[in-house]
């Protein structure tokens, strides 16, 4: 017995090719006393009837030949607005910072309002660690001279070059007294894992909690996103498979780039101002490590 998790290997050969050489069945988690209905309702609500985490978490059916995309398009665009609502009073800002690894890609500093009013972002297209970190250090000191008093939380990737601007912005904080400012070191390769306990299924690592949490936003039209058309296509062309865990594994960047797309920074930058890392305090700022 075992879950359909995988389109290969001798469990999928036994039931398609191979089948005529065995006796196999399918038991449905619909048709079992041993699933709780709550579980099958909650895997529908999610993620939908026609995923492949119904399939396989639900209907013991192996996955489609495609992985599915993990946010609808419909979701994006009934949240991306020409103009954002502005909201008072503001309590606290969130700033997210994805820096470029390869000379195409895009260095991207986004702002979020009290975890749902996006405000316009600033692009770099460069990857120079110094001239990043003092692009951070303007935006920072815009937001702490227009909005004084609110705390700012600013999150940086730091798997790869991103680990030298979030070096370099430690001392800066520490020189400039920022208070209100706390820094936070994150990880797209981190533990996956649940976002929330009653969750029905786990991510295989932090990249799918972040944008878990951004998806879960979107298909509740609960954040206001600035109207972008390459954002738009980033968020909504990422796909996603069930790995042999169980597990929602996202699609990777590499992935993505041999479909003819882009990485996709302003979502990784946008994920990354949502996100709330795991507290590990140390004695320069807080050190925040998924």
């Amino acid at each position: 017995m075992g879950n359909p998790t995988q389109l290969s290997g001798f469990f999928f050969d036994s039931h398609n090719k191979n089948r005529d050489k065995y006796s196999t069945a399918k038991i449905s988690g619909e048709n079992s006393k041993r699933v709780a209905r709550q579980f099958i309702q909650d895997i529908i609500d999610m993620y939908g009837l026609d995923s492949d985490v119904y399939r396989v978490r639900v209907a013991g059916e192996f996955p489609k030949a495609m992985p599915d995309s993990f946010i609808q398009l419909d979701w994006v665009e009934n949240c991306s607005k020409n103009k954002i609502s502005r909201t008072y009073p503001i309590l606290r800002i969130d700033v997210g910072v994805d820096v470029a690894r390869y000379g195409d890609d895009e260095t991207v500093i986004n702002i979020l309002f009290d975890k749902k009013y996006q405000q316009p972002f600033n692009i770099l297209h460069h990857n120079d660690t110094m001239e990043v970190t003092g692009n951070v250090v303007q935006v920072v000191e815009k937001l702490r001279s227009k909005y004084i008093g609110i705390p700012i939380h600013i999150k940086i990737d730091c798997d790869g070059l991103g680990a030298g601007v979030y070096d370099r912005l430690k001392e800066i904080k520490q020189q400039k007294s920022w208070n209100i400012v706390k820094l936070y070191e994150c990880h797209f390769g981190g533990a996956g894992g649940k976002n929330k306990n009653n969750d029905p299924v786990e991510f295989s690592n932090s990249t799918g909690k972040m944008w878990g949490l951004l998806r879960e936003k979107l298909k509740n039209n609960d954040i206001e996103l600035i109207y972008d058309d390459k954002q738009i296509t980033q968020l909504s062309n990422r796909k996603y498979r069930v790995n042999s865990d169980g597990q929602i594994e996202l699609e990777r960047k590499e992935e993505m780039k041999k479909r003819g797309l882009t990485s996709p920074d302003r979502g990784d930058a946008l994920v990354l101002s949502l996100y709330e890392p795991i507290i590990n305090k140390v004695s320069l700022g807080y050190n925040k490590i998924i």
